[in-house]
């Protein structure tokens, strides 16, 4: 037997071993909570079944999920030490190189490229300190990445990937492309002083870079809204706070630094408002400016650091009510022009950027004869009827009707999944809205449109009425893309399917207790009828066969009488007690297996199939 071989017979012994003690606290917990043991006992047996659970996901594989970019540990320390001995002055193109290979090793296999190096930092700082390291002291790497396809399209939560793309040591700070682009567009001042830096702050520009600088000129980003209200908003927030009277007043324990970045920011809507109302005079002719450097300069030498500090935030004061007056005689109209126009230079260069010379596929050709998906269209109405037809990938009537349980008085529920264009996507400056919803008593038509996104990330979630769209067949409209992920239904039938099948039927057993529902006959038997479909589903999904969403036979006779119908066997307590006693029944069954599914469906499927859809797979 060779090496490969006999890893591969181990690995097979170790998840059978893994799978034995998950079954062994999976019977333990159930035994728990038949015999109402004290809650303690049974929280304890809650978490030891999930840490088994997480064991034997990972030993089989189905804990993918999307990877957080981490720093590499080794080097780092030497990087600090070389942020916070420099000044923009001093950056040598042998420094600058060090500092391109140090920081190439701290995120070695973590993004795609790195697109800019800058050390940001506070000039005003600079003036008040007299030795570099001091100089240096609040010193910020700033770098700019790009993260790899299969992350940057990924199914993780909005949140989670949100998160991830920001990498903040303090005096370190890597920034992916999306991030940097939709905060650039919002006026986040940092960023534009890592387009726009002082002169000798650019350690490293990719060509990429190079043509960000090139077109988004500063005057045109920094005569937008956001970035004004983030300078005259921040400006005094950071440093003081109001009194009872409203006034505003310094806070206690502001140090100089924090001074200087205020000071930072309001220089910079002091030279923007000048320039948008044609006051062409240099910094050396504004009174404020000229102040401030004379007061931060004798900060190091002030016989007095307190009273200086009070004598700069009177002077903030002053400048940032000057500044707030002049803001008032500048025309909206070129403020939204200068908005629209930085979103739009942006937009092109984050899609330039993360393509980097590559074409997008297109989606596939609708047949000839689409007049039918036009229709459906129409039909469900709202954004869906504004969508092209090739961004649909599925169309499919949910509830009662795909079960094959519908009544004359049954609603009608459309979902939909979708895909929104990929140029939006990458050149996107701000949040796309990925889900439509239109449901009510008072609706005439209800529906749900998701983004293939946010219809991925629900599907490894295992959302039940999500699973359902991907096991059943014969939809209203299905498109080549939707019939290649149909093709692995299989990979969507895990444990964690079966957990949620397993909520909603416990769910709705106590509000079927509580009768929640009583004053509606028919809400009522909805909760009925759905059990025992989830209840039949799940007796396929523990065998490893896709559950059938469609109900024939005697199974589909059985759970119809069980809707329509409250005489004799089919009254309310009869009914009741037969699923009480299935569900005990399935339980039993689920704790007494030998073989377990997959715990988790397969991540690296959704994201490969997102990423076709994208065009890009």
């Amino acid at each position: 037997m060779n090496d490969l071989a006999q890893l591969n017979f181990m690995m097979k012994d170790v998840i059978q071993y893994a799978t034995l003690a998950v079954q062994s606290q999976e019977r333990l917990r159930w035994l728990l909570g038949q015999n109402n043991f004290n809650e303690e006992a049974k929280k304890k047996a809650h978490v030891c079944l999930e840490l088994l659970i997480t064991q034997k996901a990972h030993l089989e594989g189905s804990d993918c999920d999307f990877c957080i970019p981490n720093l590499q540990e080794s080097g780092l320390i030497e990087l600090k030490q070389l942020t916070l001995m420099h000044v923009p002055s001093s950056l040598t193109p042998e420094v600058c190189d060090k500092f391109k290979v140090m920081v190439d090793r701290a995120l070695k296999d973590q993004c795609k490229a790195i697109l800019s190096i800058t050390l940001l930092n506070s000039a005003w700082y600079e003036l008040s300190q007299r030795e570099r390291g001091e100089q240096a002291k609040h010193n910020i790497l700033l770098v700019v990445f790009i993260s790899r396809d299969e992350q940057f399209f990924s199914p993780a939560n909005p949140q989670t990937k949100e998160q991830a793309s920001v990498i903040d040591e303090g005096w370190f700070c890597a920034v992916e492309l999306s991030h940097f682009g939709q905060a650039l567009g919002r006026g986040r001042t940092r960023y534009l002083e890592a387009v726009h830096c002082r002169e000798g702050a650019d350690i490293f520009s990719s060509q990429h870079w190079k043509d960000l600088r090139q077109t988004l000129k500063y005057e045109i980003i920094t005569g937008t809204r956001s970035f004004m209200e983030a300078c005259l908003g921040q400006a005094l927030g950071g440093v003081g706070k109001k009194k009872k009277n409203g006034a505003f007043k310094l806070k206690e324990g502001v140090t100089i630094f924090e001074i200087c970045e205020s000071i930072r920011l309001l220089e910079l809507a002091d030279t923007t408002l000048r320039l948008s109302c044609g006051d062409t005079k240099d910094k050396v002719d504004v009174l404020p400016h000229v102040t401030a450097v004379e007061m931060v300069k004798s900060f190091y030498t002030h016989t007095d650091p307190v009273k200086c500090k009070h004598d700069l935030f009177d002077l903030l004061m002053t400048w940032a009510q000057q500044l707030r007056d002049l803001n008032k005689s500048v025309d909206v109209r070129l403020t939204k022009s200068n908005q629209k126009e930085t979103e739009r230079i942006v937009g092109d260069w984050l899609m330039t950027t993360r393509l980097q010379g590559r074409q997008l596929k297109p989606l596939p050709a609708l047949p000839d004869q689409h007049g039918r998906l036009v229709e459906l269209m129409q039909t469900v109405g709202g954004p869906v009827a504004k969508l092209k037809p090739c961004q649909i990938l599925l169309v499919a009537v949910a509830g009662s009707a795909m079960y094959n349980m519908k009544t004359p008085d049954s609603d009608v529920d459309y979902l939909v999944v979708y895909t929104l264009p990929t140029e939006s996507l990458l050149s996107a400056t701000r949040k796309l809205p990925e889900c439509h919803e239109n449901r009510g008593l008072d609706k005439t038509v209800e529906y749900g449109a998701y983004e293939a996104r946010t219809f991925c990330e629900m599907l490894l979630k295992c959302s039940v009425v999500i699973l359902e769209l991907l096991y059943a067949n014969d939809h209203e409209y299905t498109s080549p893309l939707w019939q290649e992920l149909s093709q692995h239904k299989l990979a969507f039938v895990t444990e964690k399917a079966i957990l949620q099948y397993l909520g909603l039927i416990k769910n709705n057993l106590k509000s079927i207790d509580k009768g929640k529902l009583l004053d509606s006959a028919k809400r009522d038997r909805k909760l009925f009828y759905q059990n025992f479909h989830k209840i039949h589903g799940v007796q396929h999904m523990m065998n490893g066969q896709v559950p059938p969403v469609k109900l024939d036979g005697d199974i589909r006779e059985f759970v119809m009488n069980v809707r329509t119908r409250d005489d004799g066997e089919w009254s309310r307590d009869n009914v009741t007690k037969l699923l009480k006693e299935q569900y005990h029944d399935l339980r039993e069954k689920l704790c007494n297996r030998a073989e377990r599914l997959r715990e988790n469906p397969d991540y690296n499927l959704c994201t490969n199939w997102l990423l076709s859809v994208r065009g890009l797979g």
